[in-house]
Order: C-alpha cells, then structure tokens, then sequence
C-alpha cells in the first residue's frame, strides 16, 4: 500500500509555494504567531544578510490588551523563503497575516463619533473598519492560502473575556 504523505503532495501540487493564511477572532495572538513561525522556521532560512533584516522589519507588530494591532491583510514576507520541512521536501513559503472577526470588548472598530472608516482596494468608498476586517479576512482564506490556520482563544491570553470569543 502507497503511503500518502500531504506535505509533499501539497508542495507538488503547488509547484512548492505554500501560503499559510492565518485567521481568527481579533486578539487571539495571529500576529504573534506568525512572529514565532518566522522566527524559528523562516528567517534561519534567509541566508543573505539584508534579505533576512529586510524580512525581519516585515513581522507584524504584537502586544497585550484589547486594541487591535493588525489594520489590514498583509503578506509576510514579502517574498517566499524556501525551507526544509523534512527530508525531501522543500517549500516556498509566506504567511498571510489578517485583522480577523470582530468580538465584543475588542477596541478600534469604533469611534467616538460611530464606526471607524477605512478606504479597501475593493470599494470606491470608505466602508466600517469593521466590514473591511471581515471582507479581508474572508479573502486570506478562500482567495489567498494554499493552507488555512485558525487561531483561537479561550480569552486567557487577552485582556477580553472567555464569553466574546463564544
């Protein structure tokens, strides 16, 4: 019996490029993530100096508390890295860093004034902070990721509670 082996059927059937889209409620920890997987599977992997401080200045920004830091999707690194998942098996790889859904609690979507509003490269019109998140957060997934990463919470590593990620 053949054995079935998805890393290497996903980098044939990708020609190796691999997008890993990372989605979720906001203040969940996608961003910090993302940080921790560059970090110890992607920048080792930059052999050029400038290249890996280039991507190094990409990795988003991460923090405590209940602000969203993540305003729009963003392609990290700018530029796949080949890395070695194993033997045998290479693979281009980029995460795709998102804002994420909306819970209560969570600051940034409003104003004091009502919604925030943002200008997307898919409407000609500004349109809630809120709606943007949604909208991009929708495309990582079904127009960008060649592998979907879902990060959750039980609301212990956020200044939010349990009860808004339910």
């Amino acid at each position: 019996m053949e054995r079935f082996d998805i890393l290497r059927d996903i980098a044939e059937r990708t020609g190796g490029d691999i997008y890993l889209g990372v989605v979720g409620p906001v203040r969940t920890g996608k961003s910090t993530f993302i940080k921790r997987f560059m970090e110890l599977l992607v920048l080792p992997n930059i052999e050029e100096f400038h290249e890996r401080e280039r991507a190094q200045d990409e990795l988003p920004q991460s923090g405590a508390g209940r602000t969203i830091m993540t305003t729009e999707p963003k392609f990290i690194p700018s530029e796949a890295v080949e890395i070695a998942v194993r033997d045998g098996i290479e693979m281009r790889v980029r995460l795709v860093d998102c804002v994420g859904y909306a819970v209560p609690g969570a600051l940034g979507f409003e104003e004091e004034e009502g919604p925030r509003m943002v200008r997307t490269p898919w409407f000609d019109e500004e349109i809630p902070f809120q709606e943007a998140a949604e909208i991009g957060t929708r495309k990582v997934i079904a127009d960008h990721s060649t592998i979907g990463i879902v990060i959750v919470t039980d609301g212990s590593v956020t200044d939010i509670s349990r009860e808004s990620y339910i």
